[in-house]
């Protein structure tokens, strides 16, 4: 017959889960679709280049309006982000976040690109192996069903010279 823990035992144990760090805790915590934490999770996987990991937040018919193209479905946005860090080195971060509640988020985001070739034809502009471009953006997500269902962004403004 086994016993249950002592008080002393579970407050330890408490303890060392706390010394585990947020990186535990966020990946136990359940995340619910149009918050903060669900967000950064998808930005996360986004910046890892983790695509099976930021298209589990695609809906598969996903209507996608971006800067540098227009696409319809989950698997031909996965496709286009292939295909563009394939060449260039992307880091989105945000900068403010509002959430209406489980159904839309509206974001601004700093994106840098970083050239890993010439790319004379990048649909928003040439980039030179090495440049570096830097913009805020706003766009916003519309959710159904936990995941995205639209995503619409735009360039408020480039930050670089170019």
């Amino acid at each position: 017959m086994s016993r249950s823990p002592s008080r002393r035992e579970l407050l330890a144990a408490g303890g060392a889960m706390l010394t585990l760090g947020p990186a535990l805790a966020k990946a136990q915590a359940p995340q619910l679709p149009g918050t903060r934490p669900w967000f950064d999770a998808y930005l996360e996987a986004f910046n890892a280049r983790d695509y099976a990991g930021f298209s589990a937040f695609y809906a598969p018919g996903l209507r996608f309006f971006g800067q540098a193209a227009t696409l319809e479905g989950a698997a031909a946005v996965v496709d286009f982000y292939r295909k563009v860090h394939a060449r260039i080195d992307e880091k989105v971060e945000l900068l403010t976040f509002v959430s209406g509640g489980s159904a839309r988020i509206a974001a601004e985001l700093r994106t840098t690109l970083v050239a890993r070739e010439d790319w004379p034809d990048f649909p928003t502009g040439a980039l030179i192996r090495g440049q570096r471009r830097q913009s805020l953006n706003f766009a916003m997500y519309d959710i159904e069903d936990g995941r995205f269902v639209r995503i619409r962004s735009a360039r408020f403004r480039r930050l670089d010279d170019g």
